[in-house]
């Protein structure tokens, strides 16, 4: 950190706090860099965070087939987005899935995309793994729901593997409530690399929204924002890394002259599935504890607090205890857009709607395997929790993660270029971790 005309100069400047930035920040700190974390909310206390969540309704647009709005009524609905703006982002909700994104699972995967354009993430993702602490779930702590999905998939010709996921069965309860944030210090998320940045000397100042990236001459020099007591502040460094999220870091990116933001929007989608099983309980399991793949999408156990008011309407007496469903993520196409006021316009394609109809069938045929009742199953509005591709790597930035203006870098799911139709947060890691070895290494020069 240097102090030039009075003026405080850091030499990292990190925006946002989940898998990216909390990755980044960490790193980058314990090389001993001095760092400064923005943030646009605050730490929150543990088993609160779904209350933090945000949700956007995005109408999408669809050439649906009349057959298709009766058959398939959930599609007709508006996506629900989501995303938490607290310190640890998104991943603090998170059920702890660490897909890895390869190749293996889906052609088009991250690791595959990245591949594609001579970018390699490989090392950075095993040491992510290893930083985790990375595991299968182990078959001896499946609960009978998931237990019953599993025979049933497999009964059907279909492979049923366990998840991987950042969480420490020692101490995990499996009360099915990680989307809370964990109680028992069992699941990672951003705010424990958040503490550890902090510990290494990183400074952090909360309620703080940044608008602009400042600039002299086609290098960064800084970021402007507004405090928590609203008023305009500046903060300077050599280089800034956005790790805003894929919705904010755009607008960030857009304010700041930065050409080609925002065209590609994906979202992960998922649906969840469900009907009634009669004391199933799968509400008190480990979500998404197995997987079936199906190349760009996914099939696992689930479940929606949607699910019952729908089996409900149907004319289904039910408790939640009764409910089974499996949650649906696919890979959608890449039509939509943001602007720089943040609002979204996306297109359900017929790839996309034929996707989602083939899993449904998929996932309907588990349910029925397992005796669910077959007027019984409904499924949820389509949700988005992963967006990703608004600052793509060959669109805004280059394979250093970094922008037209110079020591300005993106390190969050706007650098991946298309939907991998699977939890991203691992990935996300590796990508920081990757970032922190090349911002470091540009600040010996």
């Amino acid at each position: 950190m240097l102090i030039f005309g009075g003026i405080l100069i850091y030499d990292v400047i990190v925006i946002g706090t989940g898998a990216g930035g909390a990755t980044v920040a960490k790193d980058l700190a314990q090389s001993e860099r001095k760092v400064l974390i923005l943030e646009r909310g605050s730490l929150q206390r543990e088993g609160s965070y779904v209350k933090h969540m945000k949700t956007k309704e995005i109408h999408l647009k669809s050439n649906l087939s009349d057959e298709d709005k009766i058959k398939y009524a959930f599609l007709t609905r508006p996506l629900e987005l989501t995303n938490i703006e607290e310190i640890g982002g998104t991943t603090t909700s998170s059920i702890g899935n660490a897909c890895f994104s390869c190749s293996g699972c889906y052609t088009n995967s991250i690791m595959q995309q990245f591949e594609d354009k001579n970018l390699d993430i490989f090392e950075e993702l095993l040491e992510a793994s290893g930083e985790l602490n990375v595991t299968y779930f182990p078959k001896k702590l499946w609960g009978h729901s998931t237990r019953m999905i599993a025979e049933a998939g497999e009964n059907l010709g279909y492979i049923v593997e366990p998840m991987p996921k950042f969480i420490d069965f020692e101490k995990c309860r499996l009360c099915g409530k990680c989307v809370n944030g964990c109680l028992f210090d069992a699941k990672w998320d951003g705010t424990y690399f958040v503490r550890e940045a902090l510990e290494y000397g990183a400074e952090l100042v909360c309620n703080f929204n940044v608008f602009e990236i400042l600039h002299d001459d086609g290098e960064v020099i800084g970021v402007a924002g507004i405090d928590a007591n609203n008023e305009k502040h500046v903060y300077h460094a050599k280089r800034v890394i956005v790790s805003a999220g894929a919705l904010n870091t755009p607008v960030i990116l857009k304010n700041s002259g930065i050409k080609n933001v925002g065209g590609q929007i994906f979202f992960d989608i998922f649906t969840t599935i469900g009907g009634y099983l009669k004391d199933a309980n799968l509400k008190n399991e480990l979500m998404m504890g197995v997987k079936a793949e199906f190349g760009p999408y996914f099939l696992s156990p689930h479940y929606s607090m949607q699910l019952l008011p729908l089996m409900n309407e149907c004319g289904i007496n039910a408790t939640e205890k009764d409910v089974i469903g499996l949650m649906l993520k696919f890979a959608d196409t890449c039509i939509g857009t943001i602007d720089e006021n943040g609002n979204i316009e996306k297109t359900l394609t017929k790839v996309d709607v034929d996707l989602i109809k083939e899993g449904y069938e998929k996932a309907v045929s588990i349910l029925l395997q397992m005796g669910v009742e077959k007027q019984s199953i409904v499924a949820t509005s389509l949700k988005g929790a992963h967006p990703g591709g608004t600052a793509a790597v060959g669109e805004v930035v280059d394979n250093n993660f970094e922008s037209e203006i110079r020591g300005l870098y993106v390190c969050d799911a706007s650098v991946i270029p298309e939907a991998p139709g699977r939890p991203p947060i691992l990935t996300i890691v590796a990508i920081a971790k990757k970032v922190a070895k090349i911002v470091n290494q540009s600040l010996l020069r």
